[in-house]
C-alpha cells in the first residue's frame, strides 16, 4: 500500500504533532538550520496550535508521518495582503519518512485548497541559509520573491508559487 492522506489535527494528536515537530527541529539542526531553535516540542507547546484547525497531519499508510499548517493570512511575514494566497508553515516530516514524497503531497494539497478558494498563490518562508531547503521549494515550483528581516534577527526568504485556476 502507498496511501497518503491528509486530515486536520485535533487536540488528541498533540503528542504526535510534538514528536514530528521535534524530529523536524533535529533534522534542521543537522542541516545547520537554526530557524526553529534547538528545543524539542512538547504536547503543551503544540496544544495552542491545534485550536484553530490550521494544523494538518499527512498519513502514510495510516501512520502520522508529517504535519503542516495552512493559513489564509500571514501579516507577520508578508504584511497586510488582499486575500490572494494560502500560507504554508511548519512543514515537518517524521524521522524515517523523508524521501517518501510527503512534502510534495502536502504542498500539492495546499495548492488545491488555495485554488478552491480562488486564491492565485501559495506562499511560504524559510531560512535563506538553508540552501538545500530553498532548492527543495524551488523544485516544487516556488520562486523567491523577497527577503524579509524580522525583529528577532531571523531573515525570512519569502517564496511564492502560482496556483493554476
Amino acid at each position: 500500500m502507498n496511501g497518503k492522506t491528509i486530515r486536520p489535527a485535533t487536540t488528541g494528536d498533540a503528542a504526535i504533532v510534538a514528536r514530528i515537530l521535534s524530529d523536524a527541529v533535529a533534522f534542521k539542526i543537522a542541516h545547520d538550520d537554526m530557524a526553529w531553535g534547538h528545543r524539542t516540542r512538547t504536547e503543551h507547546d503544540v496544544l495552542p496550535m491545534l485550536d484553530d484547525g490550521n494544523v494538518h497531519i499527512v498519513e502514510q499508510d495510516g501512520v502520522a508521518a508529517a504535519i503542516f499548517m495552512l493559513t489564509w493570512q500571514d501579516e507577520e511575514y508578508w504584511g497586510p495582503q488582499d486575500p490572494v494566497a494560502g500560507y504554508v508553515h511548519r512543514l515537518s516530516v517524521r524521522d524515517g519518512f523523508h524521501g517518501h514524497g510527503l512534502g510534495r503531497h502536502a504542498i500539492d494539497w495546499c495548492a488545491d485548497q488555495a485554488r478552491a478558494r480562488r486564491r492565485p498563490f501559495l506562499r511560504l518562508d524559510c531560512d535563506p541559509r538553508n540552501v538545500r531547503l530553498c532548492a527543495y521549494y524551488e523544485a516544487l515550483g516556488f520562486a523567491r520573491v523577497s527577503l524579509r528581516p524580522m525583529a528577532s534577527g531571523y531573515i525570512a526568504s519569502l517564496y511564492e508559487r502560482a496556483v493554476a485556476s
